[in-house]
């Protein structure tokens, strides 16, 4: 006698068969967990597993604080992106997005093209093309007249023809600095990097305006945005007197900085606290783990690609910008003066 398939099976085909019933050329939202087990008589633990399961069979996508959508009739069949020519090959947060992109595209039947940044007007370049990294405006001006629509995971604060989705790195530098704040620091050194990449320009600029509406006076040292700029960066603090807390720009900075005060006979945390940014794999296998603001590339995917349908199926202008959250990381690089003193 044959068996009867699983409950969470049965689920699966119940969801996957009204999923193509309600598919449309736009995204359509699902109803909560709770409303799908009672209207299955299912277990939420059965309804989650099997959202999951149809999320990596790329026929549902789950974009945080929205909901779980219908990922739209395939309208698309080749996502265009052009790199910067700054982005360098071994950067992790780009490496880590180009491959979450790849895997969702490929879950939705997208085929990813990308464009030669050094000519890219010599291929057709048909909408949509994503930007990643700065481009001048004079290029994207040329871009826009090729390929129409362009979509940018780069804030571009002076423009409005383009759709961007980016992380709020203004926010990341506040955070970081009411962080060593709060935890009793009040000397501060900010390692930053040239102020033409706006992710550290912004994430300088959060970070000293804290400070100054605290009365905090922060030492500021500019260097490359890499391990060596960080060592670089921990000598020179160390000839002009030692704060009692550092905001690096980005996890390199921080751990070459790490490793130059160690080098120099001085631990982290114990004579100075330290934040990063970025939550590259170093930054949690260094001692001491560093304390620092995690992008999720997954997310900012997910949004990428909803944005992008939303402007095929004609529901979005190319106005529209989403600003994500990074999320705070807390491990052993920063110290609670406060504490250290009752």
């Amino acid at each position: 006698m044959e068996k009867s398939p699983l409950v969470k099976e049965k689920l699966i085909e119940q969801l996957r068969h009204q999923i193509h019933s309600l598919q449309t050329d736009q995204l359509v939202k699902i109803p909560s967990e709770r409303d799908l087990a009672e209207s299955f008589d299912a277990s939420r633990v059965s309804v989650r597993a099997a959202i999951k399961i149809l999320v990596n069979e790329g026929l549902l996508v789950q974009l945080r604080g929205k909901g779980t959508y219908i990922v739209p009739s395939v309208l698309l069949d080749t996502l265009y992106v052009l790199c910067s020519r700054d982005i360098k090959g071994n950067d992790p947060f780009y490496t880590n997005f180009l491959v979450e992109i790849t895997n969702l595209a490929a879950k939705q039947a997208i085929k990813i093209s990308m464009v030669n940044p050094e000519h890219p007007m010599e291929s057709s370049i048909p909408s949509p093309l994503v930007i990643i990294g700065q481009i001048d405006d004079v290029t994207l001006d040329e871009l826009k007249a090729a390929s129409g629509q362009l979509f940018s995971i780069q804030r571009y604060a002076h423009r409005d023809d383009i759709i961007q989705i980016y992380f709020d790195d203004y926010r990341i530098g506040s955070k970081a600095a009411k962080t060593l704040y709060d935890n009793g620091h009040r000397t501060f050194t900010l390692l930053g990097g040239p102020d033409k990449y706006d992710s550290s320009r912004l994430r300088k600029q959060g970070f000293l305006e804290y400070c100054g509406q605290q009365g905090v006076q922060v030492q500021v040292i500019t260097e490359k945005m890499n391990w060596e700029g960080g060592r670089r960066a921990a000598d020179t603090l160390l000839s002009s007197g030692l704060t009692d807390a550092v905001f690096a720009v980005n996890d390199w900075m921080a751990a070459g900085f790490i490793q130059g005060l160690r080098e120099n006979g001085y631990q982290v945390p114990a004579d100075v606290s330290v934040i990063g940014c970025d939550d590259i794999p170093l930054a949690a296998q260094i001692s001491p783990r560093l304390t620092t603001f995690s992008l999720d590339a997954k997310h900012l995917v997910e949004e990428l690609l909803s944005a992008i349908h939303r402007n095929i199926s004609n529901q979005t202008d190319s106005r529209e910008q989403i600003v994500l959250s990074a999320a705070y990381v807390s491990r052993e690089s920063v110290a609670n003066i406060k504490q250290l003193r009752e």
